[in-house]
């Protein structure tokens, strides 16, 4: 009731509140386009206007339009609503001529007030004399076989050269003049000796045309990735190959003129194999400093004091951000010289961290409580930071500024300070600190003094530290013995216990038999059975196989035609579970011949085992 009463109030109010967004006003369109070929221009805004003022298309040829749509969504999430508009108007052109072609912003009116679109640049391109022979949805020739410069991929890295730990784009495009209708499978480099993240799939794959050695293809980006290399050297990184679904048209060879009107459409599989990529990884320069943070890319830092004048057991937050780019999931905590007047506390951390061309691009922040324990004036010396900067080739310290802490007494500190001496006697005091603990001046009390001339040597007590730890190391040699044996005897139980243990089981299995639950009846005589094996021959459950068991069951002394049987009732469960239920009679004498092969097999065995 409460959600359907704000989906009501947050339809009232929406038309409200709607002409206080902003307005977006948008032109959209192919970047390149092959001459003859019709495309959309779309002009999109998100609020209603009037007035739509296109410039003059005089390039291209209006086949039709405008046409509109409107698009309308409400969210309402955590009881926060939000609405989307958009209205569109759709013109369909033919281009007729090569060049490029800027088309300028058109105008529309919202609210009396005038908007203006971007401009778009679209590059025409001369068709070939085959797409001029074929129509849009033709893929190949009629004998379904696709060539290769018809459909192939590539793979390219920005840079062949780089320094370990130094980002590497790697981009995976297809040039393709075939119809395409999906993906069937993909198979990726393992990526060896370096560290991979995504920065695009192929869920959404926009494309373009390209000229390419005299030819048109349409051109899209299928992935790609950030690699981050981890060792140096000559890496190289194996190819990618993917299998298409290509729609083919074939074309009916017959003598019938009217057979030349009826083309057929198959989908055939194309597997597509890139060429693989050679990455050149140079080591860091040596000596590293020995203070080096292990990130490599560019970087800046800030290290700032939530306070600067507190008191006495206030607490401050000094606060260090790392912001960059690179593989900054990597760099180094920043290390803070705080005096030891302050209790720390372990640091938080917090990363916003982005995948992009140039590497992971974000900030790490680090947050560290410290707590003054004592008044005065308090330095907290410059944070250094390393790092190796690819651009120069060369090891960079970032330097902060240092950071003046004035800590006053509080109350208690203030009303002991009145109390303590003053003079040297108060120095001395001062000098004497224990790290987060309060001062400690010289100890009072009860003393107990040792005669002179009396030595532990030679004592009772020298004498009883060696009689305890030598009773101390007879009680456990005599435990640890008896643990050694319990343990070797834990086997030889379950092997004397199997028949019995196998028995309670199989007394499971009657039980469900007598219930009429078919599938527990069949799966604890199965184990019943697998169980008595197991603690028999003293073989793992998990290693347990037919092979093994007959050949362990044989090697024991157990008859073949008794082996035989209890692998036959083992087949009969294992089938049985999973098939329609048979007649109960034949349950109970599968369950008796258990109870029967069971018992013959312990007399065989027993004799070897002894």
């Amino acid at each position: 009731m409460k959600s359907y009463l704000i989906y009501v109030l947050a339809l009232l109010i929406l038309p409200l509140t709607a002409g206080a967004q902003n307005v977006e006003f948008k032109a959209t369109g192919p970047n390149s386009v092959v001459q003859g070929d019709r495309f959309q221009l779309v002009y999109s805004i998100n609020q209603e206007g009037q007035d739509l003022r296109v410039p003059d298309l005089q390039d291209f040829q209006i086949l039709m339009g405008p046409t509109t749509s409107q698009r309308s969504q409400v969210q309402i999430i955590n009881g926060k609503v939000s609405r989307e508009q958009e209205y569109s108007y759709t013109y369909i052109l033919k281009a007729n001529a090569t060049g490029s072609f800027t088309i300028p912003p058109a105008t529309i009116t919202v609210d009396g007030e005038k908007y203006k679109s971007n401009s778009i640049t679209i590059e025409v391109i001369k068709a070939t004399q085959q797409q001029q022979r074929q129509s849009s949805d033709a893929s190949s020739g009629s004998n379904g076989a696709v060539d290769e410069d018809e459909l192939f991929i590539t793979m390219r890295a920005n840079k062949t050269s780089v320094y370990q730990d130094q980002p590497v784009l790697l981009t995976t495009r297809i040039y393709t003049r075939v119809n395409l209708e999906g993906i069937s499978d993909i198979q990726h480099p393992t990526f060896r000796n370096f560290i991979a993240e995504d920065l695009s799939g192929s869920e959404n794959i926009e494309w373009s045309l390209e000229n390419v050695n005299g030819k048109t293809y349409r051109v899209g980006t299928y992935n790609q990735k950030i690699l981050f290399p981890q060792s140096n050297g000559k890496l190289k990184i194996e190819p990618t190959s993917i299998e298409f679904l290509v729609r083919i048209r074939q074309t009916r060879q017959s003598n019938n003129i009217f057979d030349n009107f009826f083309d057929t459409h198959r989908t055939i599989r194309k597997t597509v194999t890139s060429d693989g990529v050679t990455i050149n990884v140079k080591p860091l320069p040596s000596p590293r400093p020995a203070n080096f943070s292990g990130f490599v890319g560019t970087l800046k830092m800030d290290v700032s004091a939530s306070k600067k004048e507190v008191k006495v057991n206030d607490g401050i937050t000094l606060k260090t951000v790392i912001s960059g780019t690179g593989n900054l999931k990597v760099a180094g905590e920043p290390i803070l010289d705080i005096p030891p007047d302050f209790d720390i506390f372990d640091p938080n951390t917090s990363s916003n961290l982005n995948a992009t061309m140039s590497g992971q691009r974000g900030s790490k922040t680090y947050e560290q409580l410290i707590i003054p324990r004592h008044s005065g004036t308090f330095t907290i010396p410059p944070v250094e930071y390393v790092y190796f900067d690819p651009t120069f080739g060369e090891y960079k310290t970032l330097r902060s500024q240092p950071i003046t802490i004035e800590v006053e007494q509080n109350g208690e500190e203030a009303v002991a300070s009145e109390t303590a001496p003053t003079g040297p006697a108060a120095r001395n005091r001062e000098s004497v600190q224990f790290v987060g603990k309060d001062i400690r001046y010289i100890k009072t009390g009860e003393t107990k003094l040792r005669p002179a001339n009396s030595f532990f040597f030679g004592s009772w007590k020298f004498a009883l530290s060696y009689i305890v730890p030598f009773l101390l190391f007879i009680i456990i040699s005599v435990v640890y013995r008896q643990k050694i044996k319990e343990n070797a005897n834990i086997q030889i139980k379950k092997t004397k216990q199997a028949n019995k243990v196998a028995r309670k089981r199989l007394k499971k299995a009657a039980h469900h038999l007598k219930a009429g639950n078919n599938e527990a009846f069949y799966e604890e005589l199965s184990k019943g059975l697998w169980g008595y094996i197991s603690d028999k021959l003293v073989i793992p459950f998990a290693d347990l196989n037919r092979d093994n068991v007959r050949q362990e069951l044989e090697y024991n002394g157990a008859q073949t035609e008794n082996t035989e049987k209890l692998l036959e009732i083992l087949d009969t469960c294992e089938y049985a579970r999973y098939a329609p239920a048979g007649e109960e009679s034949k349950r109970e004498e599968l369950y008796q011949s258990a109870i029967g092969v069971i018992s013959k097999l312990e007399s065989n065995l027993k004799k070897k085992l002894k």
